[in-house]
């Protein structure tokens, strides 16, 4: 019976992390809007009712992969910055890092906020639980590189990143087209449109100017 009980376990996690990968992988391929729990357990093979077994809605799906991308970019974060070092090259490390999760920024520029709301109150005091490690984490590294900042600055910081960071995908995804109509009509001078990472790494910089 133990051992029957374990196997149902371990197939039932390995249920778990099929959907979620499947669901990572059209993610990256489609929009947000097309897909649908329906959608999803036609490609795994399975019954909408099976899935409902694990996901109750697709914002609770969805919130599951935006938490596993949390967690993951937790880990980068505290294996990168162990150590002060030059501002510029701070703030290009941490944009860097996000832009190493193509499918953490695309997550981050759905509107977290209402996929939270559909979910209920408990899934969403629970999500917020389980990402905090990352907040914290934002907030140990960027008192580690600027020791003489306030307390409020560090978090005031934190809070521009975290706001930034939900267009790092919209930026880096700028249809061609609209950038050529832009080049053209000199929309923002003459000057090219910088790459998403220098670009936003020199915002950071600028944000950085009540932390030394």
């Amino acid at each position: 019976m133990t051992q029957q009980r374990a196997r149902s376990k371990e197939a039932i996690q390995q249920r778990f992390d099929d959907i979620l990968n499947r669901t990572r992988e059209l993610f990256l391929e489609q929009d947000y809007t097309d897909i649908s729990l329906a959608s999803v357990a036609k490609e795994l093979n399975i019954s909408r009712p099976s899935l409902y077994n694990y996901f109750s809605s697709k914002e609770e799906l969805f919130l599951a992969l935006l938490k596993h991308e949390y967690l993951t970019c937790n880990g980068n974060l505290q294996k990168t910055f162990t150590q002060e070092l030059p501002v510029e090259i701070f703030c290009q490390q941490l944009v860097h890092i996000f832009y190493q999760q193509p499918l953490f920024i695309k997550l981050l520029s759905l509107h977290t906020a209402a996929l939270e709301n559909k979910c209920g109150y408990e899934i969403m005091a629970q999500f917020k639980q389980d990402t905090l490690p990352f907040f914290k984490t934002q907030y140990h590294i960027i008192k580690q590189q600027f020791p003489n900042a306030t307390e409020e600055n560090c978090w005031v910081f934190l809070q521009r990143l975290t706001t930034l960071s939900q267009t790092f995908y919209q930026y880096a995804n700028i249809p061609k087209d609209q950038i050529d109509i832009m080049a053209k009509l000199k929309t923002f001078g003459s000057a090219p449109l910088l790459s998403p990472e220098e670009y936003f790494s020199k915002i950071l910089v600028d944000f950085t100017f009540n932390l030394k």
